[in-house]
């Protein structure tokens, strides 16, 4: 099978997966305990005027009917419109998906940037004083919460020595260093804790190449050590750091909630936990098919960078 035909197809089972979450999400949310019209009218509201608003919303139709009309609409693009701030959750959607999707890109590229170097050293100099520092620090990452370090970080960086702004964002579209002054600490919160488990990831996966036979026939020849680390040890030991690196990133999603509230930035996270407490249901299921989406096209991008690792993978068996 080409890569064509196996990227076409890896579209198909996104679409699906993507359609089963929309689904799952359409029912949960609405067993939620609350009614989102007595939400957004008020606990003195009467008894009338609710049921009117519930009439306008749509909720008195039966749930199979709802799912049609709002599966109907998605096929079309459209999200829906948020009952509680009448806006269109597309665009409510864009507004947020910038900051976070801004702190999860950096932060992965932070915890890749120190978790691949340290990794590799660790792994060269396996039981010597590089490798117990950077096993060290590695685990000293792991436990250390996001909202914690970014605390930390904000007292530090922001409020005693001045260097970054403590609160708020700046898209990129005003500058790039006004952005990336507003970004770099929650960015560095979420990707510490990450690079810790993928730097654990890297040494285990460079330890396991290095002891393969054919290392050892290029030690043996004489072959130059950085060559035969970078060259041929670090381009098979990459497969399944990659493949974790994009399942962390996926997940690295849902931590940036905790600090996007440390740093007071309006994200995708915080925007997700406030429609849930409104019982904001078109504002829910357009968050989470966003998120969804973002983590099923970050597993089919991994798919393909196999090829660009390790030209040698051939999907589907095809030789």
């Amino acid at each position: 099978m080409g890569m064509r035909r196996y990227i076409a197809k890896r579209v198909a089972h996104a679409l699906v997966v993507i359609y089963i979450v929309a689904t799952i999400v359409f029912f949960a949310v609405r067993a939620i305990p609350g009614d989102p019209a007595r939400v957004l009218l008020g606990g003195d509201a009467s008894a009338e005027a609710i049921a009117a608003l519930r009439e306008e919303m749509g909720l008195t139709e039966p749930l199979y009917v709802q799912y049609i009309r709002w599966m109907g609409r998605i096929l079309q693009g459209d999200l829906g419109t948020s009952v509680f701030s009448d806006q269109s959750v597309l665009q409510m959607l864009i507004g947020v998906a910038e900051p976070t999707l801004s702190i999860a890109g950096l932060g992965m590229l932070i915890a890749l940037l120190i978790a691949i170097p340290a990794g590799i050293t660790s792994a060269v100099k396996q039981y010597q004083w590089e490798d117990y520092v950077a096993t060290t620090v590695s685990f000293i990452g792991i436990s250390m919460p996001g909202f914690w370090i970014g605390i930390v970080l904000l007292i530090i960086f922001a409020d005693r020595l001045g260097w970054v702004p403590a609160f708020g964002y700046v898209s990129f579209r005003q500058g790039i260093i006004p952005w990336l002054k507003h970004i770099i600490l929650p960015a560095l919160a979420v990707g510490l804790p990450y690079g810790g488990i993928l730097m654990r990831m890297t040494r285990s996966s460079m330890m396991e190449v290095l002891n393969e036979d054919y290392m050892r026939t290029a030690r043996a020849k004489g072959l130059d050590g950085r060559l035969i680390v970078f060259k041929h040890g670090l381009q098979n030991a990459l497969i399944p750091i990659v493949t974790v690196a994009g399942i962390l990133l996926g997940v690295l999603l849902g931590g940036v909630v905790a600090v996007e509230i440390v740093f007071g930035i309006q994200g995708l996270g915080r925007l997700l936990i406030a429609s849930i407490q409104r019982r904001d249901f078109p504002a829910i299921q357009g968050a989470v098919i966003l998120i969804s989406f973002v983590f099923v096209f970050m597993n089919l991008l991994v798919d393909v960078l196999y090829t660009s690792i390790n030209p040698q993978i051939k999907y589907g068996g095809s030789e």
